[in-house]
């Protein structure tokens, strides 16, 4: 009971401090172009990848050397037997919180979304969703997120976020791929239970215990979900409406940082993102792609000024999917067949 008392402090003051620390900003565009500029790049005709490769030849094979050499770097390191064993240890303790930043997170982010009166984003306002009830469901999202955060029938409340959330999908069709994590969060926790419960339900359904060898799906579901919410985002601003990269690209000078002009820059982050997104899905080099994934997060925050709140299941669920690592459904445990190690990155 201690230590649920003292995770749930540490999350009370994570909520408090979401408010007041400096903006994050990701992939999405459109939380950082007003509405006359997403309309715009929402208009623009798709990015033509393939005249900017041939503009930038050389460049891009350069990158792209650069980046299967550290990739191979990477591999080759997180494989020597002796970093191995000397961090195993500490890597498989270190899996036991994985569950609990999972629950905190999508509980956080639902209180978030609440009280913002929005539901993943900013420009999907619950006004726009629910009309006129909108404000009775800014009070359900803040109660079931209450409800996930203080582990008050979690796997009740996590069934009914995902229900709720459902109705989304034929609001904003495939739009909402760019939020599948909220999905595959509220599901993993509703089948599977999340890191804790200090109030149970009494109903057998959701009062019976999951079997231990069930619960190696619960990540595995996650990560789909999750990778393929990053390569949907990926391409939607990068590629299918590239207009509001480029939008962002010139309203921010990001060239003056980057030494390469605005198609190219882009280009750049298409690739690098459907990368992270790819490799979190099938589970390959997890724990350095959760690092690189907020390595970048950290550079928006230093740059861009953008709510934090939308952003928090993108950090949860890097920082859930670094402390977990690996499972038997991951590409690398495939191909290396070894149960007592397994790679450190």
């Amino acid at each position: 009971m201690k230590f649920y008392l003292r995770y749930i402090t540490a999350l009370v003051f994570l909520l408090a401090a979401a408010y007041y620390i400096p903006s994050v900003a990701t992939a999405h565009e459109v939380y950082v172009l007003d509405h006359n500029e997403i309309s715009e790049g929402l208009s623009a005709p798709r990015s033509d990848f393939v005249q900017t490769v041939q503009n930038h030849l050389s460049q891009f094979i350069i990158s792209g050397l650069v980046a299967v050499l550290l990739v191979l770097g990477v591999y080759g390191i997180s494989h020597i037997t002796f970093i191995e064993k000397t961090f195993d240890p500490f890597l498989y303790r270190m899996k036991r919180f994985a569950p609990h930043i999972t629950q905190g997170t999508l509980g956080l982010a639902l209180v978030s979304g609440g009280f913002f009166q929005a539901a993943f984003g900013p420009e999907l306002p619950l006004s726009d969703i629910f009309g006129s009830a909108a404000g009775v469901f800014q009070y359900i999202y803040i109660i079931l997120g209450a409800c996930i955060l203080f582990g008050i029938y979690p796997r009740i409340a996590s069934t009914v976020t995902f229900f709720l959330l459902l109705p989304l999908i034929v609001v904003y069709k495939t739009y909402i791929l760019n939020y599948g994590t909220y999905f595959g969060e509220a599901l993993a926790l509703a089948l599977f239970g999340g890191g804790y419960a200090l109030v149970k339900a009494k109903t057998p359904a959701f009062e019976k215990n999951i079997e231990r060898h069930v619960h190696k799906y619960k990540f595995l579901l996650l990560r789909i979900a999750f990778g393929t919410s990053l390569l949907y985002a990926s391409a939607y601003a990068k590629y299918i409406h590239g207009g509001l990269a480029i939008l962002t690209v010139t309203r921010y000078h990001l060239t003056q940082y980057i030494p390469f002009d605005a198609d190219f820059v882009v280009l750049g982050a298409f690739i690098t993102e459907l990368l992270i997104g790819l490799f979190f899905l099938i589970g390959f080099e997890i724990r350095f792609t959760s690092l690189l994934f907020l390595f970048f997060l950290t550079l928006s925050i230093l740059f861009f000024g953008e709510a934090v709140w939308p952003h928090i299941i993108l950090i949860g669920t890097s920082l859930a999917m670094f402390t977990h690592g690996y499972d038997r459904y991951t590409v690398v445990a495939k191909i290396s067949q070894r149960k007592d190690l397994e790679p450190v990155l």
